[in-house]
């Protein structure tokens, strides 16, 4: 009888454990997408002769390096 009421307690408290390591896990997991779920991203256009000029003859990924140049550069001066 002992050996039966110490059994239950230990599988109790395995399960109620495993439980809220789960909860807890669930919820930092989705923490990062509750907080990005609502927002908008804005993406800035720059119309400047680099990256016309760079549009005529060169691929997309040149294009993207381009723009994204700009982009931290813009930053980074705000920042300043």
């Amino acid at each position: 009888m002992k050996i039966f009421l110490l059994l239950s307690i230990i599988i109790l408290a395995i399960f109620f454990g495993v439980k809220k390591v789960l909860n807890s896990a669930k919820r930092n997991l989705f923490r990062d997408q509750e907080a990005w779920s609502g927002k908008d991203i804005n993406i800035k256009y720059s119309k400047t002769k680099e990256i016309l000029e760079s549009k005529r003859d060169n691929n997309y990924l040149k294009i993207i390096a381009d723009e994204s140049k700009l982009y931290l550069e813009d930053q980074s001066s705000e920042e300043n």
